[in-house]
């Protein structure tokens, strides 16, 4: 619900900034806590494995900060 509540004010928001005619501020710029899926789940990966190179790749480009465009 406070998502939904959350999207609806930010379109409110961006309404209002255009009906004035005045640019809208950016967005602030965070990132959601990346979490391993829950025990159970397929995508869960194997402690008996090791990260390949390209898992370990996309890994770094997930954690690195964001950059702007």
């Amino acid at each position: 619900m406070t998502r939904f509540l959350r999207g609806c004010y930010d379109a409110l928001a961006a309404a209002g900034w255009l009906w004035l005619g005045l640019p809208m501020a950016p967005p602030p710029v965070s990132r959601p806590e990346l979490r391993p899926p829950s025990h159970g789940h397929p995508e869960r990966l194997r402690p008996d494995l090791p990260p390949s190179d390209a898992e370990l790749a996309l890994w770094r480009q997930l954690m690195e900060p964001a950059r702007k465009r």
